[in-house]
């Protein structure tokens, strides 16, 4: 085999546990040419292996085109899911600003590259929506992402998301407790942060925002 892949293996180590499926199918996939390669060629029809019985039914699988384009679609279906996981297993980061966002651009992309099939996709999306709406969907989510200058100050994206707001001022209000002095410093912070103005008008801050992680949101 490492003949035919130059050296290269099917499976690439990882330190993330989560993504070994994922590396092993993504480098599966990347050496289709020099697998088929692999069962064709004389040195190989002639050998002793050839003739086992799961040797031919691999045989079999690496020279169906079908086998390869589910290889396809399963790096396709689950390629933007492995760089959301990244952001919430980062120990660089923490995921809180990041997860609202980075769960619909991941299901923004898994529908872009199967917007010609939406059927085959469709179902994945449904898992993925299911999980999202009984473990994630929380206010704190969104309001993790409102004030993350990353996201909330890249306009075009944010635009789409205009919506949050509302979420954020239910926030505010749950833990303001009827507290008419807090809410109104709150809201306050809240116009200030969303029209840079003070200190948030900064050269510093501005040139800062893609580059600083927000820290934990901590709310009791």
């Amino acid at each position: 085999m490492r003949q035919y892949t130059h050296g290269k293996e099917t499976l690439c180590p990882t330190s993330t546990r989560f993504v070994t499926n994922f590396i092993a199918v993504q480098s599966i996939l990347s050496q289709k040419d020099a697998l088929r390669a692999l069962v064709t060629p004389r040195e190989w029809t002639s050998s002793a292996y050839s003739k086992d019985a799961k040797a031919k039914e691999c045989v079999e699988e690496v020279l169906d085109s079908k086998y390869w384009k589910q290889y396809v679609d399963i790096v396709k279906l689950t390629e933007p899911l492995v760089c959301m996981l990244h952001i919430v297993d980062s120990e660089d980061k923490h995921a809180m600003g990041f997860l609202y966002h980075a769960i619909y651009k991941a299901r923004h992309e898994m529908e872009r590259r199967f917007r010609r099939n939406k059927t085959k996709v469709k179902p994945y999306l449904d898992v993925m929506d299911s999980s999202w709406d009984l473990q994630l969907k929380r206010n704190l989510h969104i309001v993790g992402y409102w004030l993350n200058p990353h996201c909330f100050f890249h306009v075009e994206e944010f635009e789409k998301y205009r919506f949050t707001t509302s979420s954020l001022l239910d926030v505010i209000e749950k833990h303001a407790y009827g507290d008419l002095d807090l809410l109104d410093k709150l809201t306050s912070e809240m116009r200030i942060y969303k029209n840079v103005e003070l200190y948030f008008g900064r050269l510093v801050a501005i040139h800062e925002r893609s580059k600083v992680i927000p820290d934990i949101i901590s709310l009791s």
